[in-house]
């Protein structure tokens, strides 16, 4: 899982992305409004934790921008500013929660979960659940949804952020350029050789769980996960 961290001040980003880390979500951080706003036009984020207070503009406009044009990453703010008007200006803009500074890491960490939560399956212990496959991102392992069926299969962090982009993608394509974003960045070059490679070992580590679920090439558009 890609996380786009917008925090000015270098020794809070940098505390924050080492939290993050070491709970295996993939770090970039920006410190800036124009850098954010480049960062999170790539698509490669599945959240973005945004500083309201930047020394090029407002994070307020860096979310009213991302919503205007049909983003729908999920969006918490960090600020210093915890006025109630504050809350309710963010809150409109199209923010999906308000972390006031200073904050506790489990505080964040437990947002975060909740967040990621909405949009998608989940099973008892809080993995991600499609096409017949659970996915444990903390633990890189992928299994049937059924109890005792198939095997536990380990996957490296680079399949486990790939197997999570489709996951999450419901059954929708999700384009190559996309994918390679969300596994190497934003600033990925030269990655389509490197996607398919990851892709077939992706897709032979899926057959040893058992579950007749397949990875689609679609021709010119990408890939797209599904449950035969």
């Amino acid at each position: 899982m890609r996380v786009l961290l917008v925090e000015d001040a270098p020794r809070l980003a940098q505390a924050v992305a080492e939290i993050l880390r070491g709970e295996r979500y993939l770090v970039d951080v920006a410190s800036t409004r124009a850098q954010a706003e480049e960062l999170a036009a790539s698509g490669a984020y599945d959240m973005i934790l945004l500083d309201i207070m930047l020394p090029d503009g407002s994070g307020i406009d860096v979310l009213r921008g991302l919503r205007a044009a049909g983003d729908a990453t999920p969006v918490i703010l960090l600020t210093a500013r915890d006025a109630v008007a504050d809350r309710v200006a963010g809150l409109d803009a199209g923010a999906d929660d308000y972390l006031p500074k200073p904050f506790h890491a489990s505080e964040l960490l437990a947002r975060m979960r909740a967040l990621l939560r909405r949009p998608r399956e989940i099973v008892d212990d809080g993995s991600l659940a499609a096409a017949g496959l659970v996915l444990d991102a903390r633990s890189f392992i992928v299994h049937a949804i059924a109890d005792g069926e198939g095997d536990d299969v380990e996957l490296t962090p680079k399949e486990a952020a790939l197997l999570e982009a489709l996951m999450r993608a419901g059954g929708r394509v999700v384009a190559k350029d996309a994918l390679a974003a969300r596994v190497w960045g934003p600033y990925a070059t030269g990655a389509g050789n490197r996607l398919e490679v990851l892709m077939h070992a992706l897709r032979e580590k899926i057959a040893r769980t058992g579950v007749p679920a397949s990875i689609d090439t679609v021709r010119g558009a990408g890939y797209r996960l599904h449950e035969k």
